[in-house]
């Protein structure tokens, strides 16, 4: 009878712990129980567990990490599992920690720091970096760019990768955070672990889908002047996740190639870059 309980409340927390797009569940074979987890998300998703369970007359045979990274697709994902200690005696999964989710992996130490990206838009045009890194209006502490750009500029993937968020519905801006939920926007996750944004896009402006794997300079959108907008533009960032952080991302500065595409430099604020490549 116990151990018909301990496998109720263990299928307990499988509800409690569910979230979008992860589901974790248990199975037992024998004496041993797992835990996996399904991630329908075709990135890595990274768990971070609130501590260790707690057990009586299980083992552990393999340490309990309370940070994993789910790859992306994942079926039956094994994160733990438990062996009864001695058959002759009762046992229970007295607790299991809580977690929470996060977008990417969050382990990522070695992204390429050197790549060159190019600029988001075709050769020819030139656009005014109009707030760069830490910028006074919406840029505090992040390392974002805003690019002054007509709305319906077509916009390019500045590097190659996998599109991995599409919002396109939104079709309203105003000058106040209030209407930052409101952003048109397409995240793509470089081979690297990097991902980056480009926001503002025009509404139903979107030339790619989730799953699509792009090129540089690929096409990607038109830009627009959805959310958090005092007017037409291409906001631009690139992120690693980190839960510890605001917003639990760090965003990174990005070198570009300018002029010819000779040269690689960081923008800067109030000056305009031309594309020539």
């Amino acid at each position: 009878m116990k151990k018909l309980l301990i496998l109720l409340l263990i299928s307990q927390f499988t509800i409690l712990f569910s979230q979008k797009n992860i589901k974790m569940y248990n199975e037992r074979k024998g004496d041993s129980i797992s835990f996996y987890v399904d991630n329908k998300d075709i990135y890595p998703v990274s768990l971070v567990f609130n501590g260790q369970p707690e057990t009586e007359n299980l083992k552990k045979p393999e340490l309990f990490k309370t940070t994993q990274v789910i790859p992306g697709n994942a079926v039956k994902y094994r994160v733990t599992y438990f062996v009864v200690n001695d058959r002759t005696k009762g046992w229970s999964i007295r607790k299991m920690p809580g977690y929470k989710s996060y977008l990417g992996d969050i382990t990522i130490k070695d992204y390429d720091k050197n790549y060159q990206y190019d600029l988001p838009y075709k050769k020819g045009e030139s656009y005014l970096m109009y707030q760069g890194y830490n910028g006074t209006f919406s840029h505090q502490n992040e390392n974002s760019l805003d690019f002054t750009m007509p709305e319906g500029t077509e916009v390019l993937a500045a590097r190659e990768g996998m599109v991995i968020e599409v919002v396109q519905s939104n079709n309203r801006s105003c000058p106040t955070r209030d209407c930052a939920p409101f952003g048109n926007y397409i995240s793509i996750l470089h081979p690297d672990g990097t991902i980056a944004q480009y926001y503002h896009l025009k509404q139903n402006g979107a030339k790619v889908k989730i799953g699509d794997t792009v090129i540089k300079s690929q096409p990607i959108a038109l830009s627009g002047n959805t959310g958090w907008s005092k007017g037409p533009h291409l906001h631009f960032n690139v992120y690693i996740s980190n839960p510890t952080a605001e917003k639990f991302r760090t965003t990174l500065k990005t070198l570009f190639r300018t002029g010819d595409g000779s040269k690689a430099e960081f923008l800067e604020e109030k000056k305009t870059y031309l594309r020539e490549y």
